[in-house]
């Protein structure tokens, strides 16, 4: 089902951009993001763990992630 959110994008260099969200539009937004998935929620509370017992790798970027490196 499509969501309509009101936001407004404003650009604030070539490679950032800034969006401003209603706070009642927020709770839309997270979840058309998928952040209210349990998979999503338990991913976030084993990365917590690991970081918490000091299993932690630097990243320059979140590309690598999506690269595998």
């Amino acid at each position: 089902m499509a969501t309509n959110l009101k936001m407004k994008i404003r650009k604030v260099k070539s490679r950032k951009i800034s969006i401003e969200i209603d706070r009642e539009d927020f709770e839309t937004f997270c979840n058309a993001c998928g952040l209210f998935k349990k998979e999503f929620l338990d991913l976030l509370d084993a990365s917590e763990k690991d970081h918490q017992e000091g299993r932690i790798t630097e990243r320059d970027s979140l590309r690598e992630l999506i690269q595998g490196k």
